[in-house]
């Protein structure tokens, strides 16, 4: 009977000294500092550097901050990017506005650093507001094991390293990918693309991310309930 007790309450002990995966995230924004358990790692001169993990992670725990520059989208369009910087820049709608996080400067953090993956990504992205100010946060969909690259969806298929695929997969992909409205541009015709538009500029869409609350994670409730504090966050 004692021994049923002990093991009871240690469960119960854990369950609530588990970090929440919203509270991690907020308490990794305010510090400015990436989560521990990832790593940089050179892949190939083809995809160039990557996330991985070292430490387990397991399904919907908070896994890194996308950290950048917060700019307006139009402060985005009239900047001068290159086409590799283009691909550090990360749209999305916030209180009925186009934002963009500009991760174009090398920081050192890693979330700037993780790849795409359309068709099986182990991580997501969410809104998370902290302090009245918007955060595009990874978490992750199902269990990541250590050695795994930590990847998830740009949202936009004109990507360039998805034209190599063939063309009916990549309406397949067209058809599931809802973040954004896709360029009418023909793949298929790159000599005319390349006439007209010597540079490309693609841009991570994320217009139809939800703020954290409006998932199915269960902390909406615990944030109604406890009004924050000046040093609280505000999902």
């Amino acid at each position: 009977m004692c021994v049923c007790v002990t093991i009871f309450s240690t469960i119960m002990l854990k369950r609530k000294t588990r970090i929440r995966p919203v509270d991690d995230a907020r308490t990794h924004i305010l510090s400015l500092r990436d989560k521990p358990g990832f790593m940089e790692r050179f892949i190939d001169n083809k995809k160039g550097r990557g996330v991985f993990a070292t430490q387990p992670v397991e399904a919907g725990a908070f896994v890194l901050e996308y950290r950048g520059e917060l700019i307006s989208a139009e402060e985005c369009q009239a900047r001068d990017y290159t086409e590799l910087q283009s691909t550090f820049l990360f749209e999305f709608e916030w209180q009925k506005r186009h934002w963009c996080i500009d991760a174009s400067k090398e920081d050192g953090t890693l979330g700037r650093l993780i790849n795409d993956n359309h068709k099986s990504p182990n991580c997501t992205m969410k809104k998370i507001i902290v302090n009245v100010t918007p955060h595009l946060c990874l978490f992750a969909v199902k269990k990541i094991e250590i050695g795994s690259e930590i990847e998830y969806n740009y949202g936009d298929s004109q990507w360039p390293w998805r034209k190599k695929e063939p063309k009916q997969q990549t309406s397949v992909i067209e058809t599931k990918t809802s973040l954004t409205d896709h360029s009418s541009h023909d793949a298929s015709n790159k000599d005319a693309v390349v006439t007209q538009e010597p540079k490309q500029v693609f841009t991570i869409k994320g217009f139809s991310l939800v703020n954290y609350t409006e998932s199915d994670e269960t902390d909406e409730e615990y944030i109604k309930d406890n009004p924050p504090s000046p040093h609280c966050d505000v999902v």
